[in-house]
């Protein structure tokens, strides 16, 4: 092995190629790791490849591109050709195909835009790479980047012919890979330009979405029938999940003819990164669609909570008023209660109010408050002499002591000396009706009563337990009928949402069948309307640029550029002639001829003009022109309506 080329100190070889071997390199005089591609053997032997080698490697060498391999250095030392160029991190391209079989879609498009910004900076320095292949393009996968290597080697392997080439006839095995990803016009011989790499690129672009062979022929001669004769499988059938758009780019780049390829690299460029942009939307929706819940639950969803706050609003508001109701129903119950009990002792309480203590009789104010007391909803019974003094109460311990009057109790209601308030007690909640015993308009007592609440509860809470549970019965219906009416909404919806998805990945053949008689029917007919018109628009255009591409202004059949309506089929021209001339400024018939009656309808069928005929006889003498040729069949067999201006002639 080498140890030593120039100033390089040779470490090991990582590479070899059909013309070359590749090893790494250490610069002593810079400290810096690279790497060098030496000729082989047998083409140093041959002075034309090494001069080729070295010319055309410095003109690779003054290419600077941040998808282009960097040439550090070029020259010959003892006989060895050799370049110096950057030691890149990666695989190529080959090995990863190999290892991964088809890559995402995304990953396609960053590759093709990265090698179409490659070419067209080449390209537009005077540089055709002549060798586009999997092998010649590092692939690093940290962050997605790409270098093409081996600008101008191809040349080498190249002959005037493809099936003539002493490396095709004597080393099938050694450059079998190149001609895989030859143009039809490199597999032919022809003269190439920049088309002929982009072509290569629609190759790898192919290989790289369907995993697949785009030409796989095993000898040179069925590569270059495939090449110039034979379409690859269809993408669609390949990788139908691929986006449509990328399959038409991949299509157009793979068209036998240049001309109806992309231009140059920048229109290639352009189309990916509109379709990567297309396709991350997509992508960015579909994965949106991911996160967020299904319409029919949200709306379930919104719709359910909605119904909740509503219903509970409601149910605590009539809870609210119907505690209120029952509560003043309770008040005068126990008002009425309150002044009974008043009434039955204020005679008793009156006539003892006039007699000593000892002589005072409040036995039968006591036998009725035991008989009272006996309700279950009276929870006790108190009654006050005009001293404060209890007299009667269903406590017995009480009788005889000061009346203690309960503090810090809420005060519900006050009205005419009877005041009433919450307590509570052992027993519960209850309500305390307090009101003075009169007799004759004189204050000769008071009465205590205290009614328990428990009976007031049990009400609020059957109402409150029945309103609930009418209130949830209320929300699971909503809830459903909502799931079940949005579900089928949501349906048409979602197919509405797919065909767009169809239509933005460019596939406009995509309709919506259906039978529907209602809004969502007017909507997928709109649909199917919209699409088809855009369908119809992008074949007009595009049979118009066609129509250009194989007409291009300058050519022999050069003439002005027709309207859009006189390139469809069926197409009348005018009487008259848009294009006639005076006779004298033409060279063609005198005025009167010119002023004649149009040709007959299979005139417009003629070739047009050349627009140079203007020019060619405003020098010469007048003359008159030789009648006009007869209809050509070849634009009868193309059924192409072309206008012939009055007053020309072909030459």
């Amino acid at each position: 092995m080498l140890e030593l080329i120039g100033r390089y100190r040779i470490q090991e070889k990582i590479g070899e190629g059909a013309m070359a071997d590749v090893y790494r390199a250490h610069d002593p005089s810079i400290n810096r790791s690279l790497a060098i591609k030496v000729l082989k053997g047998e083409f140093r032997q041959n002075p034309e490849y090494s001069t080729r080698f070295l010319r055309e490697a410095k003109a690779a060498g003054a290419l600077s591109h941040r998808n282009i391999v960097t040439i550090y250095d070029v020259g010959e030392v003892d006989g060895y050709p050799y370049i110096v160029m950057e030691l890149l991190e990666g695989e190529p391209l080959n090995e990863v195909m190999a290892g991964k079989g088809k890559l995402a879609a995304d990953q396609v498009m960053s590759i093709g835009q990265q090698l179409a910004d490659a070419l067209r900076y080449a390209h537009r320095q005077g540089v055709v790479h002549r060798d586009i292949k999997p092998s010649n393009v590092m692939f690093d996968a940290r962050d997605g980047s790409i270098k093409l290597l081996d600008f101008g080697i191809a040349r080498i392997k190249e002959a005037d012919s493809f099936l003539e080439t002493d490396s095709v006839k004597t080393q099938i095995g050694q450059v079998l890979g190149t001609p895989r990803y030859m143009s039809p016009e490199q597999a032919m011989g022809q003269e190439i330009d920049g088309r002929s790499d982009l072509f290569s690129v629609g190759v790898i672009l192919y290989e790289l979405i369907t995993g697949k062979k785009a030409f796989a022929g095993v000898s040179a001669a069925t590569l270059a029938l495939q090449i110039t004769q034979q379409d690859p499988e269809p993408i669609a059938k390949l990788a139908p999940e691929s986006p449509r758009g990328l399959q038409f780019i991949i299509n157009k780049l793979l068209a036998k003819k240049a001309e109806r390829r992309f231009a140059d690299g920048g229109q290639l460029s352009a189309a990916l990164r509109q379709e990567q942009s297309v396709y991350g939307a997509v992508m960015a929706e579909a994965a949106s669609r991911q996160r967020y819940l299904p319409l029919q639950v949200r709306l379930t969803l919104a719709l359910g909570v909605i119904t909740a706050v509503v219903l509970a609003g409601s149910i605590a508001t009539v809870l609210a008023r119907q505690d209120k109701a029952l509560e003043r129903m309770a008040i005068a119950s126990g008002s009425g209660v309150t002044s009974f009990v008043a009434n039955n002792v204020a005679l008793q309480a009156a006539d003892n109010a006039t007699l000593p203590p000892e002589k005072q009789d409040w036995l039968p104010v006591s036998a009725f408050v035991n008989v009272a007391s006996k309700d279950p909803n009276v929870e006790q019974i108190t009654v006050v002499d005009s001293q404060g003094v209890v007299r009667g109460s269903s406590d017995r311990a009480k009788l005889g002591k000061p009346y203690a009057a309960p503090a810090d109790e809420k005060v519900v209601k006050t009205t005419q000396g009877l005041t009433v308030t919450d307590t509570k007690s052992a027993k519960g909640e209850s309500f305390r009706f307090v009101q003075p015993v009169t007799y004759n308009g004189r204050t000769v007592g008071k009465v205590d009563v205290s009614l328990s609440k428990a009976e007031l509860q049990s009400a609020s809470s059957l109402s409150r337990a029945l309103l609930s549970m009418l209130g949830i019965v209320i929300l699971g219906v909503i809830l459903v009928a909502t799931y079940v009416l949005t579900r089928l909404l949501a349906e048409p919806i979602k197919r509405l949402k797919s065909a767009f998805t169809e239509a933005g990945r460019g596939n406009l053949d995509f309709r919506i069948s259906h039978n529907r008689r209602d809004e969502f029917g007017e909507l997928f007919e709109g649909f199917n309307r919209f699409v088809g018109h855009v369908q119809e628009r992008m074949d007009t255009v595009e049979a118009v640029a066609l129509d250009r591409t194989i007409h291009p202004a300058g050519s022999d059949t050069d003439a002005p550029t027709p309207r859009l309506e006189d390139s469809v089929i069926g197409y009348k021209p005018q009487t008259a002639s848009p294009f006639a001339m005076p006779a004298a400024a033409s060279g063609g018939p005198p005025a009167s001829d010119v002023d004649a009656p149009a040709e007959p309808a299979t005139a417009a069928r003629r070739p047009r003009a050349k627009a140079k005929a203007k020019t060619k006889t405003a020098a010469a003498p007048v003359e008159t022109a030789p009648p006009a040729p007869p209809p050509s069949p070849f634009d009868a067999e193309n059924d192409r309506t072309v206008i012939r201006p009055s007053g020309t002639r072909d030459d």
